[in-house]
This record gives structure tokens, sequence and C-alpha cells, in this order.
């Protein structure tokens, strides 16, 4: 994650160049008014009229630098904020299908939220308020050296011990920044579960014991922050005590050096008006380094949320689905857990299967093999003769088409919904459209496929949201069409219609893994397999 914003350092470097120039224009006023002050305690009055004028000019430089300073800044946030959040989803985007399994999606939401926007605040503001700091108490610094140099050495020691001891203190705050990040994505992941089962914690008679849970789980974030607040809290007090105890120690050392006649009643005022440049910046660089090193955890928490699995090199091209899809002795298993073991099947072209078994019998692990989402622990997988796991993944995507109980439409046209943005014919879309049985669909509405879909379909039934997946992978010219369970959540009518239209389908290779059988369409598949206890065999019709 870093890299992304090592990218954005020119944007922070132009800023902080502004911020010189800036505060070198507000030092150049310190000094044009110490002379001023020098020049009436002296009765010299042509010097003090010409010092007045300097410094009225000078005052009118300062507002525009101001502003071009807040400009720049906020381009530099924009910029680096942008790039962190474009880098993670492009890398989420990266991933292939199982790796992006293998982490939990609220994860990724989190990630992007509470993690991204912690760096916001702690990191990318941050180093922008050190690097202002430094440039502040340099300027601030030199314009106190330029009365006395001795007083430089004083406050540039002071300067460095300040550094060490905030680098110091931030280390405890890493840890509980890390551990707070990881409650955080627990909690997101919670709030997404128990959202999408709301209608069986309620039906169940559940809530108080999702709100108890809940509770606790925001109890742990707060009391974690609370944790890190109170660690800041002593640091800034700490780091307050020695601002201070240094404040009182340069001016009381300034005016000992104007007694002796080494600076003029106008340095001291020039020192003391300058000890908020010095002061404050070190203060802040005390405060915001903590707050830096603390994000080390959660760039380091990103970046191995965004690992990718080692897979076999893909070097196969494929343009067709002319013969068969096999399993030879296909084995399976998570860790510890065998799934299948010694699988053989043959998938012909054009072929109609369905696959049922028990819930948990390894239905759905089975399709993940089948889309390329995993990988055999042993056996191979063959198209056409050709190892799957040496077919590159887009080559192999072309040729499937996935029907899911839950379809995912965006709010857009009807017309996009199905092509996806992709260019197509008049006449292939409508051919699409024809087989999945849309044509009343299409015709029964005065914007025809202009037709808005809103907020992922809940202005169409489900049986229409099945057939808008269906015409998607029939656009694609899909020669496989895998079916999860896709019509367990439809009208049986619906249900019976759609898979009647994808049965009719010729040259289309039908795979439906569902526990949904109805009488009149079991004896249009070729063939039917049982899955479960760690075999695929076939049922005798």
């Amino acid at each position: 994650m870093k890299k992304a914003y090592w990218k954005v350092l020119p944007y922070l470097a132009g800023t902080i160049f502004v911020a010189i120039l800036a505060l070198s224009v507000e030092g150049l006023l310190s000094i044009k008014m110490m002379k001023t002050i020098d020049a009436a305690l002296g009765g010299n009055r042509e010097l003090f009229l010409d010092e007045v004028k300097y410094l009225l000019m000078i005052t009118v430089l300062i507002l525009p630098f101001q502003l071009l300073l807040v400009f720049s800044k906020a381009m530099y946030k924009r910029k680096a904020v942008t790039n962190l959040k474009w880098y993670y989803i492009n890398e989420v985007f990266y991933q292939d299908i199982s790796s992006f399994h293998s982490e939990n999606a609220a994860n990724h939401i989190s990630a992007m939220t509470n993690d991204v926007n912690t760096i916001e605040n702690n990191y990318v503001e941050g180093v922008y308020e050190v690097a202002y700091g430094v440039a502040s108490f340099m300027v601030g610094i030199a314009v106190i050296a330029y009365v006395n140099p001795v007083i430089l050495v004083v406050g540039a020691g002071f300067g460095v011990l300040s550094a060490v001891l905030s680098s110091l203190l931030g280390k405890p705050v890493q840890k509980h920044h890390s551990q707070r990040s990881i409650l955080f994505g627990n909690y997101t992941v919670y709030i997404k579960e128990f959202l999408g089962a709301f209608q069986i914690i309620k039906a169940n008679n559940l809530s108080s014991k999702v709100k108890s849970d809940f509770e606790v789980k925001s109890k742990a974030i707060q009391d974690k922050g609370y944790v890190i607040d109170k660690i800041f809290t002593f640091i800034s007090a700490l780091q307050n005590l020695m601002m201070t105890l240094l404040m009182f120690g340069i001016v009381g050392f300034s005016v000992y050096m104007a007694l002796k006649g080494e600076i003029t009643f106008g340095g001291v005022i020039l020192v003391v008006n300058n000890m908020e440049k010095t002061m404050f910046p070190l203060s802040q660089i005390g405060e915001w380094m903590p707050k830096i090193i603390s994000t080390k955890g959660l760039f380091e928490k990103l970046d191995q949320g965004l690992k990718r699995e080692e897979h076999q090199e893909e070097i196969l091209e494929v343009d067709a689905f002319r013969e068969s899809f096999r399993f030879e002795s296909v084995a399976f298993g998570y860790e510890e857990k065998s799934i299948f073991e010694d699988v053989d099947l043959e998938f012909k072209k054009g072929g109609k299967y369905l696959l049922v078994g028990p819930s948990g019998g390894g239905k759905s692990t089975l399709l993940r093999l089948f889309r390329k989402y995993v990988k055999p622990n042993g056996g191979r997988m063959l198209l056409d003769g050709n190892d799957i796991a040496q077919i590159k993944k887009a080559s192999f995507y072309k040729l499937i088409s996935n029907v899911e109980q839950q379809v995912f439409l965006f709010e857009d046209t009807l017309k996009n919904n199905i092509a996806l943005h992709k260019e197509c014919t008049d006449e292939a879309l409508e051919r699409a459209i024809h087989r999945a049985g849309l044509d009343d669909f299409v015709s029964s509405h005065p914007d025809g496929m202009s037709r808005m879909i809103l907020d992922n379909g809940k202005n169409i039934s489900g049986g229409e949201r099945s057939r808008i997946a269906i015409a998607r992978g029939l656009l694609q010219e899909a020669q496989i069409i895998f079916l999860d369970e896709a019509f367990s959540s439809l009208d049986e009518t619906v249900a019976k219609e759609i898979e009647l239209t994808l049965l009719s389908l010729k040259d289309i290779t039908v795979i439906n893994v569902s526990h949904v059988i109805f009488s009149e369409t079991k004896k249009k598949y070729d063939q039917i397999y049982r899955v479960g206890h760690r075999k695929v065999q076939e049922v005798l019709t």
C-alpha cells in the first residue's frame, strides 16, 4: 500500500515548497518588524518610515501565499487518498477468484473504509503536518539565528531531542491500532452477516441475541479506541510540559543577552514573537509522529489481505468447447477435511446434467472446481483433453456463464444489464432475449430495452432477474451454463419455465446444481448425479 502513497510524494514536495515560501514571507515580516521597532526606539524617523513601508508590502504578500498553500495541501490529500483507494480496489480485482474468496468480502469493506480513513487521518495528514512543522521550525530558528546564533544551537538541540522522544512514544500505539483494525474487520463482517440474515433473525426471535453480540463487539472497539486516546493524551501532556519549559528557557536566555547588550530590545521581541513558530511546530511534530508510526501495522495488514495465492502457470488459449469436460480421479479438500476422493465424470458438449445431494455434501464445492475457482488436490480436470489448470482464465471464462440464486443487477438499462456495456449487434441481443424467454418482458414496457432496472432489480420479479442472467450468458455465446440453486427462490411455475428454456438450448451444455427437482423436467436431463460422501455417483433414471 505504501507504494501507492509514494506516488504522491511530488505533490507533497510541491506543497512543502509553497509552505516554505509562505513561512519565509512571515519570517521576513518578523525581521522587518524588529527593525521597525529598533528604528522607532532609536528615534530614527526616516529609517522607521522606510521599514514601515517594507512591512506593509510584505504583509500584502502573506494572503496569496496562504491561499496557495491551502490549495496545494488540499490537492495533496485528495491525490493521496484517491491513490490509496484506487490501488486497493485495483489489487482486489487483480486477484483471481480463489484468492478473493480466501478473504471475507466484509474485510475488504472494512479495509477501504475504516483502515483507509485511519491512514488518511493519521498518516497522510500526519506526514504533511510533520513536514510543515519541520519547515516552520527551521524558518523560525533561522529568524531567531538572525538575532543571535547561540539561540539557534539551543533550539536545534531541543528539536532533535523532541523528535527522538516522539518516535519512542509512538511505538506502543502501533500495536493498539493494529488490534483495533482487526476488531473493526470482525465488526464489519458481523454486521454484514446479521443484516443479510435479517429475516431469519426476526422469524426465529433472535433479535435479543444479535443485539447482545453487537453490543459486545461495538464495546470492544470503543474500549480499544479509549486506550489509544489515553496514550495520546499522556504523550501530548508530556510534550506540552517540555514545550512550556523550553519557552521559558529561551525567553529568559534572550532577556539575559539583551541585558548584556548582545541583542537589541527589538531582537528580544522578535525571539518572543517567533517562539510560536518554533515551539508549536515541535509540539505538532511530537503529536503527529506517534500517529504516523502507529499506522505501520495497518499498511502491513492491508498488504496481507491483498496477497495472491500461488498458481500453476497458465499457457493455453481456448476458443470453443468442442467435445467433453472430464474429471479424472479428482480429489479435493480444505486443509484436513476431504470433500471429494477419486471422482470420475464426463460432461459432453450440448448435454444437460443435474447434480443433486444433501446440503453440505459438496455440490457448491464441485461447482467451484468446474468454474476454476479452486484447483483439485489430486487428479485432473480436462476440457477437450486440455488440463484446465493450464488454460488461461480469461479465455476459459468466455466459454462459461453462471446463473445463481442471487443475481446481481446494475442500476442501469435492461440492455446494459444484459450486454454488460459490451458492443453487440441488435440481432445478437434479440436472439439472446428470445432464447432466454424475455420477449414478453421487453415488449410489455414502453421503454423496451431502455427500461431502467433499479437498485439491484427491486422493480422486477425473481424470474425476470434469472432470465436476464441467462440472457447475459447467451449473448456472450457461453457454451457451458452453470446453475447454482438458481430456482430455489422462484415460484414453481416460473422456475419450470426457465428450466425448460435452458434444457431446450441446442449445443449448450447445462450443468444444474439444485435441490429443487421437478418431475416434468427431470426426465429431460441426459444424466443425473448424486453428490455426497466424498463421491459423485450416477443416478439411474
